[in-house]
């Protein structure tokens, strides 16, 4: 059994990033490859989505704009080429032979197209049944940040829980913690970021190719933590589309808020057959600085972050897979000794992960067959820091952890059965271990072991409506074991649940699409909230759990409706999410060593809300953005007592000014009061005012791009109702002034 794990962690990666390889009907014996270049005024365009015949082969170019398109039936083909900020482009290409070679040249368009977002579906097309939306390489350097919460944080429906930057963590639709789904190239993080908010997210924002964000209930195709959504980082660590010589990049980054300095290098050394790559990267930032206190810094807010992958790859005729390595440190304060200088947190965690993909493209009844493993080793401390007069001092590990995280997903997708266009079926297994120990350690052990098989069908009932329909069966096994804080506790709990979907897409007219779907998912409790009875130092509460809290059940639905044309896009969203079962974290109002209490309970939860996005472009070069959102949550009770920390109405308005190889803009960011409120404290409305500019000479597909950012122009003092720093007289960061450089070659 070792060797198969083995092996299959070898062969295994994300099929997310899967490219060049078909997921349409099977080919037949003659068939070839397509292969060719994209590029805008000479310069190689990354990232456009290439599909061959009706989306019957599909492909993502590599840095160097290449890309490849294996098992395509001979003769005449249609090639179509798309990627956002350009025209797209058909070109008919005659296949005579086994290998064509094309040149493709964009324009420049600022009119957005659709996304391929891989994470909603398991057949990477661009048929949506609930929202979703993608952040390229280029949104999230001029997002650059310290964690994803504050990368994401300002999108349509997702906000942030931070207690300090480095820890912040997204908020979809008011629900976070284990309800969000934080994956890395489709697998799961390994870390402990879901449990409390002090613990933050695995992941280096700074070697993150791409972002996909799925609003709404994801438990079909990830199962349990995806009740509220999924946050999918996606990085190419695994070569997986490459062209033969050197490719790569560097970047640096720098903030004044935090004093913060950050670098990073990758390349890909890429043959006929093999590929290779390795990054670096490197971020150090002190405690941020905030308006209207007498300290003028939140302390406890520092970060110190080093981040290391390699990883190789193959292409074979039918097959192709590879493996990386990753390997992370990172250390980080936490604001809770606020009022005490001669005291002070610090959460310091290491993480190493092996993950590996291994795919088989197939003539039969599945088209393409994808395995995907990882294996993940994670270490997290929470140190008690105190300084003495003389200058000394004495560290206390109050908490400790180390989880073991085994993980495996097979997929196979087929082409058109009868009524059936295309589909998935896969199986999926994740093995967990978590063992804690530390002075105040607040929790027994835990091994845990899930199984699942789940189907997905995507029907074609017209040219204009296509139908989705799937199911997930799941089967959980978890035990609690003794430690030196529970030496006489031993429990075992099993659950088997079903999740499924339906879904509609329905395209009446030329730039109209309207979608819906209706979902069921779940969610099995945590150790923390089943058998926590202690002090956790981090979150500064004292924890009591329930043993006998049961499976949260949720019962979604979506609607959205999107309309673009050459000078507007709009889409507006919808959803109603009932939850039974929801579990909460409640304050008592009592103490225990000086810390509140905090017990977990359940009970029927509902939420509901929407949000609305207008792009308008006035010109070629100048664009018009807004876009809101609201939630409302609330126990399904008589009185509707409010859900705990749900995020205030929100909006943003942005313009922007963009020829190009530059471009300038401005946003404004309005949240309202929130007062309806559980136990925690209400917090006012704010307006925040950012500016930014950049430039791209080569027009972003390659060479050197630059970003100038001014977030919080007026050193607004505001307080984010999800920050979870007790001490409400400690705002939010003041102005920052950022600037960031990346070179591709």
């Amino acid at each position: 059994m070792l060797l198969a794990l083995v092996g299959a962690l070898v062969l295994s990666v994300p099929g997310e990033l899967v490219a060049q390889w078909s997921v349409g009907p099977s080919a037949d014996d003659d068939v070839g490859i397509i292969e060719g270049v994209v590029r805008v005024d000479g310069s190689p365009v990354r990232g456009a989505l290439v599909t061959a015949g009706e989306g019957a082969r599909v492909a993502l170019t590599c840095g160097a704009g290449r890309f490849q398109l294996r098992g395509v039936p001979g003769g005449a083909v249609v090639l179509r080429v798309e990627s956002m900020g350009y025209r797209s482009v058909e070109r008919r290409v005659e296949l005579v032979g086994d290998r064509v070679v094309v040149v493709i040249d964009l324009e420049p368009d600022p009119i957005a197209i659709r996304e391929l977002v891989a994470t909603a579906s398991p057949l990477r097309g661009g048929v949506r049944y609930q929202p979703a939306k993608a952040l390229d390489a280029e949104s999230l350097q001029r997002r650059s940040a310290l964690s994803i919460g504050q990368i994401l944080d300002g999108e349509p429906g997702v906000s942030m829980r931070s207690m300090g930057p480095a820890p912040a963590r997204p908020v979809i639709r008011g629900l976070d913690g284990d309800r969000i789904a934080v994956l890395e190239n489709g697998q799961r993080m390994g870390d402990c970021s879901m449990t409390a908010p002090d613990h933050a997210v695995a992941m280096d924002p700074m070697s993150t190719d791409r972002v996909e964000v799925v609003r709404g209930p994801a438990s079909l195709l990830y199962g349990s933590s995806a009740l509220g959504g999924v946050v999918n980082v996606l990085r190419e660590d695994v070569p997986l589309n490459w062209s033969p010589g050197v490719v790569g990049g560097a970047a640096l980054q720098g903030s004044t808020v935090n004093r913060e300095g950050a670098a990073s290098a990758r390349a890909v050394v890429g043959g006929e057959r093999w590929a290779g790559t390795g990054r670096l990267s490197f971020q150090n930032s002190g405690d941020f600085r905030t308006p209207g206190t007498d300290e003028g810094r939140l302390l406890g807010t520092h970060s110190r972050r080093l981040s290391a992958g390699a990883g190789l790859g193959f292409s074979g005729d039918r097959a192709r897979g590879g493996f990386a390595v990753d390997l992370m440190g990172h250390d980080w304060g936490i604001p809770e000794e606020i009022d005490d200088p001669d005291e002070e947190i610090e959460i310091r965690s290491s993480r190493q992960r092996l993950a590996g993909e291994m795919d088989w493209r197939r003539e039969g009844f599945l088209d393409l067959i994808e395995l995907r493993a990882t294996a993940t080793r994670y270490f997290m401390q929470e140190v008690e820091t105190e300084w003495e007069p003389d200058g000394t001092f004495d560290e206390d590990i109050e908490h400790e952890l180390t989880r073991h995280v085994l993980s495996a997903t097979l997929t196979g997708v087929h082409g058109s059965l009868g009524p059936i266009g295309q589909g998935a079926l896969g199986l999926s297994v994740v093995g967990q271990n978590l063992t804690a120990t530390g002075e105040d350690e607040f929790h027994p052990d835990a091994r845990s072991f899930t199984a699942a098989g789940f189907l997905f069908e995507e029907m074609p009932v017209s040219r204009r409506v296509r139908l989705q329909a799937g199911a997930r069966f799941e089967a959980e096994w978890m035990e609690a074991l003794p430690n030196e804080k529970f030496p006489d506790l031993r429990d075992e709990r099993t659950a088997f649940t079903v999740s499924g979907s339906l879904g509609a897409n329905f395209r009446p007219a030329e730039g109209l699409e309207l979608g819906t779907q209706f979902a069921r998912a779940h969610r099995a409790p945590l150790v923390e909230e089943l058998y926590a009875h202690g002090p956790h130092l981090g979150a500064g509460r004292y924890e009591i759990g329930d043993p006998d809290l049961p499976n949260e059940i949720g019962h979604g639905v979506d609607l959205f409706a999107r309309y673009g044309n050459q000078r507007v896009t709009v889409e507006l969203t919808g959803f109603v999410n009932l939850i039974d079962n929801f579990i909460i974290t409640r304050a008592t109002g009592e103490e225990i060593g000086g810390l509140p209490v905090h017990v977990h309970e359940a009970d029927a939860a509902e939420l509901v809300g929407g949000e609305a996005s207008l792009e308008l472009r006035v010109s070629p070069a100048i664009t018009l953005r807004t876009t809101t959102d609201i939630v409302r949550g609330s126990r399904r009770n008589e009185e509707r007592t409010p859900l705990p920390y749900m995020p205030p109405f929100r909006a943003m308005l942005e313009a922007e000014y963009d020829t190009g190889s530059w471009w300038l803009g401005g946003r404004s960011r309005t949240a309202a009061a929130q007062n309806r409120v559980a136990h925690e404290d209400p917090t006012d409305g704010y307006t925040v005012f950012d500016l930014q500019a950049g430039l791209r000479p080569l027009g972003g597909a390659a060479g050197h791009a630059v970003v100038f950012r001014v977030d919080n122009l007026f050193d607004t003092i505001y307080r984010d109702h999800l920050s979870r720093v007790e001490e409400r007289r400690y705002p939010m960061p003041g102005r920052n002034i950022s600037l960031s450089y990346r070179w591709r070659f």
